[in-house]
């Protein structure tokens, strides 16, 4: 049996009050999992910049629209 056979036999044992808590419950897993991926991605953005040579290096206002191509 697949874990996800297993969590559908589960599932259908209990109460509709019981799935009620345990949607809120799977709800904040969900989204516990999500701000981990971010942080675990902010986290090697800050890693990188850190390893960064050019870290630190102003750049004009002017330079940076001319970069982008845009007229001030």
């Amino acid at each position: 049996m697949s874990n996800r056979e297993k969590c559908y036999a589960i599932i259908d044992s209990f109460t509709e009050e019981q799935l009620s808590n345990i949607a809120a419950l799977l709800i904040s897993a969900k989204t516990l999992a999500d701000e981990s991926a971010d942080d675990a991605y902010c986290l090697q953005l800050h890693a990188d910049y850190q390893a960064d040579a050019d870290k630190g290096e102003s750049v004009s206002i002017e330079s940076f629209a001319q970069g982008l191509g845009i007229l001030l």
